[in-house]
């Protein structure tokens, strides 16, 4: 099954789409987010082709542009991490609402600054597991570095690939500590890194090995970049994704 789905959050709209295996479920169920400029389908169909990589495996996938992002309402100058952190717990409690999804199985994904957002929900939803792609917790000195951003003389706004960002934005973000926000989740966490990741270098993983000790498993795809940017790639991003989610859905 596959549908088009609208939620709305402190009063924006933003959408989205569910695609289920056949049948009447409940289904194990991945909420995934998305990162930075981008949207739920995903560079080269990043996140779209996961998708239904889960539903070939059993899996439920729901996934929603951000504010400002994609389909959802809003520009992307309105585009606020903190906000983004609202959208992404509403959409995991909306999809543990729906007939569809096997609430003790919900498992939250996220990729670049959606993995950033992944490991600051989880403390207060407490999932099952979770898994985070190339997670952004540099996310505030990459972009700044793409704008050529001057703390202490911010311009209103950047043109970044397109899309205008509001400095708003960088200050927000320079002033979170977001491996400190994600302490408090001690159950089983997957990591999935790129080895030559040109946007959060593969060392920026350190700290979420810190903090989670015994309970991460990493994955160092061996020549990968960011965006996992070839057949090959992609495919070990999935495999490893999609065994971790059998796995916990089995305990």
């Amino acid at each position: 099954m596959f549908m088009n789905v609208e939620l709305m959050v402190d009063e924006k709209l933003i959408r989205g789409d569910v695609r289920t295996p056949e049948g009447d479920g409940p289904f194990p169920t991945v909420c995934f987010y998305h990162g930075f400029c981008v949207d739920r389908i995903g560079i080269m169909r990043l996140h779209e082709l996961f998708a239904r990589k889960c539903v070939e495996n059993g899996i439920a996938c729901v996934k929603f542009d951000f504010y400002g992002c994609g389909e959802s309402d809003g520009d992307f100058s309105e585009m606020r991490y903190l906000d983004e952190i609202e959208q992404a717990k509403a959409i995991y409690n909306w999809t543990k609402e729906q007939s569809w999804c096997d609430p003790d199985n919900l498992y939250p994904v996220g990729h670049s600054l959606g993995g950033a957002i992944v490991s600051n929900i989880i403390p207060e939803l407490q999932p099952k597991g979770a898994i985070m792609w190339a997670p952004g917790n540099v996310a505030y000195y990459d972009i700044s570095s793409r704008v050529h951003a001057i703390p202490g003389s911010y311009k209103e706004t950047y043109d970044i690939g397109g899309l205008m960002m509001s400095s708003e934005f960088l200050s927000q973000m320079r002033k979170l500590d977001i491996v400190k926000r994600a302490a408090g989740y001690e159950k089983e966490v997957l990591l999935v890194h790129g080895e030559l990741d040109e946007k959060v270098p593969v060392y920026a993983i350190g700290p979420y090995l810190d903090l989670y000790g015994k309970h991460v498993k990493l994955e160092i795809i061996p020549g990968s970049n960011h965006q996992f940017s070839s057949v090959s790639w992609k495919n070990q991003v999935y495999d490893c994704s999609i065994e971790y989610l059998k796995r916990k859905i089995a305990e």
